[in-house]
């Protein structure tokens, strides 16, 4: 597994979690992994955990060639390599003998201009369908109808594997209580690309119009400039009807993971206002707890829901969410919260393993057959 981030790297996300929870049933059924990612402040250069050899080398930047540096002379040890593509990839289908899986949970696209700027941005969005054309007629894995289509559409021609997402998030056996007032979350890192400002004018435009809820915003950014201007516009928009929770921190109930928790059973909804995502986990965590989602009308949050059943789906600005979720606090909320929870009660580890795992083998089996049974 050629990642450029592991699970226990400060950055992780989202497609961390997917990986570590496919890889470490992977490992306990027999597989040998190796999952070689960027190094951090503190890490071990080397370590097994949960059947899994963890490598890191490298900064984000340069995890890629160092990468490049340790494999070109291995290239024949390993009967598959999943090169898992963020943003950039890491060309393993240049060096290495085996079969290469490319994994996206999406393209960057959109992503590159709000978290670059317009000049970079731009170009490196024109340049994605350029820099990945080494993998168009690889075998893909990804997590969502929308996210595949994305990638048929800048030319991927080879077999694509839609996983099934799962969370780690325990459901309940009957939609959680909810705030009388609702409330609303958002869980995601502030940076420009989530578009929280989306969600605090929203709920600007929904206290205007009689909400008398809260909402919080769970997350954090790596840039103060920008973290700064998202608590002046909550604060000038909803006055003492915002509050921001550091995910890193203690809160009032214990542990952060009990605050997120109770955040996702005590509020009414929760919103995604990205650009563009693989799926959304956020989405079903709070699904788990018979909360439905709000979410804008982009690649990999609209499989995450069902519009009009799991919740409601909208054009991406202020208003258009605001009149959704008026809307889906109405007499329909509680047929939302069952089907909400009832979506995600189905949904396991176990099943997005069997198909990441059946995936592999009959690449391995394609490329050699008598290779089917030497798992590495």
């Amino acid at each position: 597994m050629l990642n450029w981030r592991d699970l226990s790297h400060p950055a992780a996300g989202g497609a961390e979690v997917v990986t570590m929870r496919v890889l470490e049933r992977l490992a306990k059924r027999g597989w040998a992994i190796e999952w070689f990612s960027a190094a951090y402040e503190g890490c071990l250069p080397h370590e097994v955990s949960n059947g899994i050899t963890f490598v890191r080398a490298g900064s984000q930047m340069t995890t890629h060639l160092e990468a490049f540096k340790r494999y070109r002379k291995r290239r024949a040890e390993f009967d598959v390599v999943v090169d898992q593509i963020n943003t950039i990839p890491f060309y393993a289908v240049r060096y290495m003998q085996a079969p290469v899986v490319a994994f996206f949970h999406q393209l960057a696209q959109e992503v590159w201009i709000y978290e670059k700027g317009p000049i970079v941005g731009r170009l490196g969005a024109a340049l994605e369908p350029a820099y990945l054309r080494p993998y168009r007629k690889s075998p893909v894995l990804t997590v969502s109808q929308s996210s595949a289509q994305s990638l048929r559409d800048i030319g991927f021609r080879g077999p694509i594997t839609i996983l099934d997402e799962a969370v780690d998030e325990p459901c309940d056996a009957a939609p959680s209580e909810k705030s009388p007032a609702r409330d609303v979350v958002v869980i995601a890192r502030l940076t420009p690309s989530k578009r929280i400002d989306h969600a605090i004018r929203a709920a600007g435009i929904m206290r205007e119009r009689g909400w008398q809820g809260r909402l919080s915003i769970v997350g954090r950014g790596s840039d103060p400039r920008y973290t700064a201007s998202l608590h002046r516009l909550a604060a000038q928009l909803l006055p003492d009807r915002c509050e921001f929770v550091d995910p890193k921190a203690s809160g009032s109930v214990g542990s952060i993971t009990n605050v997120r928790t109770e955040l996702l059973r005590s509020c009414s909804a929760t919103w995604y206002t990205s650009v563009r995502e693989g799926w959304g986990l956020v989405i079903t965590e709070a699904n788990c707890h018979g909360t439905p989602a709000v979410v804008y009308r982009v690649p990999g949050v609209v499989d995450a829901v069902k519009d009009g059943v799991t919740g409601l789906v909208c054009d991406p600005n202020p208003e258009s969410l605001a009149r959704a979720t008026l809307e889906l606090f109405g007499p329909r909320y509680g047929q939302f919260a069952e089907a909400a929870l009832r979506d995600a009660a189905w949904r396991n580890w176990d099943l997005t393993t069997d198909e990441f795992e059946s995936a592999l083998l009959d690449v391995i089996r394609a490329r050699a057959p008598e290779a089917g049974t030497n798992r590495r």
